[in-house]
């Protein structure tokens, strides 16, 4: 904790300093539950990403995704900003994001080879 004090870079994925220095990291309980909810939160982005950098997050890749979401049974929808034209979507809570994890089909929207990986 002292390390994480003196300098945040000591280990990845630190920004912000301790709330409670005093407590050692290996003293820590980890959430698993919000943690879950993070990850996926940050896959589900960098699948969306991975999408618009490969030039494909178009109309018929945002339809799919509802197409998807609809056979898993989440409500799902995307919808563009009006005042700077990003695309933004449904934002899920905790059982529908279970949901698309245990069972969404990236094969629909993604190549093969990369579903896989992901």
């Amino acid at each position: 904790m002292e390390k994480i004090n003196e300098s945040l870079s000591t280990y990845p994925g630190h920004n912000k300093k301790p709330l409670f220095a005093m407590i050692p990291l290996d003293r820590w309980v980890p959430d698993e539950l919000h943690i879950m909810l993070r990850i996926w939160d940050r896959l589900w982005s960098l699948v969306l990403a991975e999408l618009r950098e490969s030039d494909q997050f178009d109309d018929v890749c945002r339809d799919e995704i509802i197409r998807e979401m609809d056979r898993i049974g989440v409500r799902f929808q995307f919808w563009k900003e009006h005042n700077n034209g990003d695309w933004n979507y449904t934002s899920l809570m905790g059982e529908d994001k279970l949901k698309v994890l245990r069972n969404f089909n990236l094969e629909r929207i993604l190549p093969l080879s990369r579903a896989k990986k992901i």
